[in-house]
């Protein structure tokens, strides 16, 4: 509810606002949610790693994972989780929709291989 009314009032804001400036608002945030995304996933990565280490396994969800802070556990609804036998499986579900909600498109994020060495993300839409 509070996140629809923050949003709406956003947009009655932005009727007033010329398409150029719009445009450059998309723009800007467009870079800002790609960012968050980044920072989401890969909090979700570590938050994985981590539970490996001090268990020797990877959890069976999200929801096992410990110690998580209201900022930490944003990410679970941020990304999909599956674990694959001895390796699992993250995927990024954030989306940017412009600030006319006339567009929306999944956010792209992308690694080089040297970013997935060592870890047990075996499956991503982010490789």
């Amino acid at each position: 509810m509070k996140n629809t009314l923050v949003f709406t009032l956003i947009c009655l804001m932005t009727a007033c606002i010329p398409d150029n400036v719009k445009k450059e608002m998309t723009e800007g945030l467009s870079g800002a949610h790609q960012m968050m995304a980044e920072m989401e996933f890969k909090k979700a990565i570590a938050e994985i790693e981590l539970h490996k280490l001090r268990n020797g396994r990877y959890p069976n969800s999200l929801s096992e994972l410990k110690f998580l802070s209201p900022m930490d556990s944003s990410m679970i609804s941020n990304v999909d989780y599956t674990r694959l036998d001895s390796v699992y499986e993250l995927n990024l579900k954030m989306e940017f929709v412009s600030l006319d909600e006339k567009e929306t498109e999944p956010i792209k994020l992308q690694y080089p291989d040297e970013f997935w060495a060592g870890l047990g993300c075996a499956k991503s839409n982010v490789k």
